[in-house]
C-alpha cells in the first residue's frame, strides 16, 4: 500500500509557493497559495492592533491576546484573521502585510482506498466533504480540500504527490498473518485497498490469514461506505465483517470499540499470538478509545495490571504489529 498526499490548491492546481516568473491574479493568490481559514495567531492579532486607528478597537484586539480569551474567542471558535479585519473596520493593515502574515497553503493527506494489484494505474480516495455551521456562529465552514475535490470534474488535474508510508501501514509480508482492521467512516479507505489486494492475491493461489474488519458509521441507510463491496468480500471469505451503527432510530448507539470489547475473547488472543492490528480514522476520540478497550480487555483476560497491558500494546507497536493512520477529529 501507499499513501497519497494531495496538495489541494485552487482551480489552477499550482503548488503552495508563489512563482517568481509571472504575476499572480488576486483570486488565484487567495485560493491557491495561502490559508485563509486558520484561527488567527497572536502575532497576526498584534499586527492588526498595530494598524488599527480606533483606540477602543485596539483595546478589544489586545484583549484577545490574553490566554483565556484567546483560547475561548479565537481558537475554539476558529476566528480567522480575515474575519477580524472584516469586523474591525478601523484596521488599516496594508494588503501586502496582510498577505505576508498568512501561512502558505498546507498539503492535505489522504490514504489511497484501492490496490495497485487490482488496478495498477488507477488510484481512488475516500473523502468526507466537510461542510457545517461555522463554530463562530457566522455562516458556513467548508473544508478546503474536501470541497475542492467535491467540485472537480472528470479530466480535471489535481496537484499531488505519492509517498510510501513510514508507519508500517501495509499488508504483512507473511500473507497468512491474521489481522484486525479497525476503520470507521472514511477510516475504511486503506482497508478497502487491503481487501482488493487480498482478492487478487487469493486469485494467485496464496493462502491468506484471517482478517477481521470493524467498520462503523452513523446509519447504514446513509453512510455505509462500500457496503456492497464489503459484504461481498465477506461472502468470498476475504474478511470477517463487524459493523457498528451509532445513529439508528430505536437502537442503542454502538461504536467499533464496543464490538471490539464484545469480541475480546477472539481479538486479544489473535493479537497476542502474532496477529497485526491496524487502526485508521479519528485520532481524537475513536483511536484512543479503541486502544483503551484493547488494554482493558487484555488486562481482564490475562489478569494483569493496567501498566502491564499498556506495555504489551506498546511492544506490539514497537515490533511493527500495530500500525495507526489517524488524524485529528472535529
Amino acid at each position: 500500500m501507499v499513501t497519497i498526499h494531495v496538495l489541494l490548491t485552487g482551480d489552477s492546481g499550482k503548488a503552495a509557493h508563489l512563482p517568481t516568473d509571472k504575476p499572480v491574479k488576486l483570486q488565484e493568490l487567495l485560493s491557491s497559495y495561502v490559508e485563509l481559514q486558520e484561527p488567527a495567531t497572536r502575532s497576526q492579532i498584534r499586527a492588526l492592533a498595530a494598524h488599527t486607528v480606533c483606540p477602543p478597537h485596539v483595546v478589544e484586539l489586545e484583549k484577545l491576546l490574553e490566554d483565556d480569551t484567546y483560547k475561548k474567542e479565537v481558537l475554539e471558535k476558529r476566528v480567522t484573521m480575515l474575519e477580524l479585519v472584516e469586523h474591525y473596520l478601523a484596521c488599516e493593515i496594508p494588503f501586502e502585510r496582510f498577505i505576508a502574515l498568512l501561512p502558505p497553503l498546507k498539503a492535505r493527506y489522504y490514504s489511497i482506498s484501492s490496490s495497485p494489484l487490482y488496478k495498477e494505474r488507477e488510484a481512488s480516495m475516500t473523502v468526507s466533504v466537510v461542510r457545517d455551521t461555522a463554530w463562530n456562529g457566522k455562516g458556513e465552514y467548508k473544508g478546503v480540500a474536501s470541497n475542492y475535490l467535491a467540485t472537480r470534474e472528470f479530466g480535471d488535474k489535481v496537484a499531488c504527490f505519492i509517498n510510501t508510508p513510514q508507519s508500517n501501514f501495509q499488508l504483512p509480508e507473511d500473507l497468512e498473518t491474521p489481522m484486525v482492521l479497525i476503520g470507521p467512516g472514511t477510516g475504511i479507505a486503506p482497508f478497502r485497498g487491503f481487501i482488493q489486494a487480498r482478492r487478487e492475491l487469493s486469485k494467485q493461489g496464496n493462502e491468506l490469514g484471517a482478517a477481521h474488519l470493524y467498520f462503523g458509521c452513523r446509519n447504514p441507510e446513509h453512510d455505509y461506505l462500500y457496503q456492497e463491496e464489503l459484504e461481498q468480500a465477506e461472502k468470498d471469505g476475504l474478511v470477517t465483517l463487524h459493523t457498528a451503527f451509532s445513529r439508528c432510530p430505536g437502537q442503542k448507539k454502538t461504536y467499533v470499540q464496543h464490538l471490539v470489547s464484545e469480541n475480546a475473547k477472539d481479538v486479544i488472543p489473535l493479537l497476542k499470538n502474532g496477529g497485526r492490528l491496524y487502526v485508521c480514522g479519528d485520532g481524537s476520540h475513536m483511536a484512543p478509545e479503541v486502544e483503551q478497550t484493547i488494554i482493558s480487555s487484555y488486562q481482564s483476560m490475562y489478569e494483569t495490571s493496567e501498566q502491564e497491558a499498556i506495555q504489551w500494546l506498546e511492544k506490539l507497536e514497537r515490533d511493527g504489529r500495530y500500525a495507526k493512520d489517524v488524524w485529528a477529529g472535529a
